[in-house]
């Protein structure tokens, strides 16, 4: 399975005497014939979009009075999404299955791509996905 990442970029002055111009990304997903909008190449933004393509519901579970976790629920299976600063983990609890990542936000993409298709086909059974990126031409 493929999917496309195109990205562009612009250069915006920051608003103020202090602040210099700042590059602002953004990023389309084109992937089973959806085209998903996101802010940044991370995590945090790849799963939910990969995952709710695949027909994965964002859910809340209780966990006691007041108290809720976030995942994504699939009939009867329900899978933990938790961020605590920029470690992610993803815990399967119909299976048990915990997969920790270390930076939410990775540099290298190679390396975050990796980590998106380990935490798909462990944890959702997704397909493994071959991303492509491609820069938009201003």
């Amino acid at each position: 399975m493929q999917a496309i990442i195109k990205f562009d970029h612009l250069y915006i002055d920051g608003g103020c005497n202090a602040c210099g111009v700042v590059r602002c990304e953004s990023y389309t997903l084109y992937y089973l014939d959806k085209e998903i909008g996101f802010g940044f190449l991370d995590l945090e933004n790849l799963i939910p979009a990969i995952v709710q393509a695949n027909g994965w519901r964002q859910s809340y579970e209780e966990v006691g009075i007041g108290e809720e976790m976030e995942g994504f629920k699939k009939g009867e299976t329900f899978i933990q999404a938790e961020l605590n600063g920029h470690q992610m983990t993803y815990i399967n609890h119909t299976s048990g299955e915990k997969i920790m990542t270390t930076n939410s936000y990775k540099n290298d993409n190679a390396q975050l791509f990796a980590t998106i298709n380990e935490i798909l086909t462990k944890l959702f059974d997704i397909e493994a996905i071959d991303f492509v990126m491609e820069e938009i031409d201003a």
